[in-house]
């Protein structure tokens, strides 16, 4: 059974209650979000190389409750280059569907219904779902995005991930940037290339320089 295609089918407008605007994804995407709970989850999925897709409000699904029939939206779907299945999200914070949850158990049921048919998974996302290590080392890293680096040294990593298919930090920076002062440069420009999406990692692994990396997209383009 495939996976049917999914579009987005609910407008998301600025609200003064909430956080809301749009993440870059990949290929010219960007995606919306109305919280930031929203947000930090597209962060999460845009630096794993694995996630395919990302769909925001992508299906309406209808529900019966007491009689009234309903339709809910869902806040993504996302789709896997892998063995994953793919992945219909709901976004709450945990107090909120911790409180309302009976209230929601009926169009919940309908989305677990709905992905059973297409061969999708539905799951609620909260904080812990989200906000975890994985999450805490994408922020970091990223303050080195708009980092000025040579372009030779740059060329010169990413020759030798792909050489190698997967390295640790701790070898470049052995290979490439040997003394003290040029280890901690070196160390920036590994972060800058995990930031920028041109290396790779596993993200719920500590930021030591014994964490190996990999190309982003397995697919070297050098000069």
């Amino acid at each position: 059974m495939s996976t049917p295609v999914f579009q987005q089918v609910r407008k998301i407008k600025p609200t003064r209650l909430s956080v809301s605007g749009h993440l870059p994804f990949k290929n010219g995407v960007s995606l919306p979000y109305e919280s930031t709970l929203e947000r930090d989850l597209l962060i999460y999925f845009s630096y794993l190389s694995s996630v395919d897709e990302v769909v925001s409000q992508p299906v309406c699904v209808p529900f019966v409750k007491n009689g009234i029939t309903y339709t809910y939206t869902p806040d993504f779907f996302v789709r896997f280059n892998n063995e994953q299945k793919s992945m219909i999200i709901e976004v709450k914070p945990k107090s909120k569907w911790q409180k309302h949850w009976k209230d929601w158990r009926e169009k919940w049921k309908a989305a677990m219904r709905f992905c059973k048919q297409n061969d999708c998974v539905f799951h609620v996302y909260d904080e812990d779902r989200i906000r975890h290590i994985a999450l805490s080392n994408i922020n970091f890293v990223q303050r080195y995005q708009r980092m000025n680096v040579e372009q030779e040294d740059v060329q010169a990593i990413l020759a030798q991930v792909n050489s190698m298919e997967c390295t640790t930090i701790d070898y470049l920076l052995s290979r490439f940037f040997s003394g003290s002062l040029y280890r901690t440069k070196g160390l920036q420009i590994i972060y800058h290339l995990l930031a920028t999406k041109k290396l790779t990692c596993n993200w719920f692994e500590p930021l030591t320089e014994s964490l190996e990396v990999w190309l982003f997209d397995n697919e070297y383009k050098g000069e």
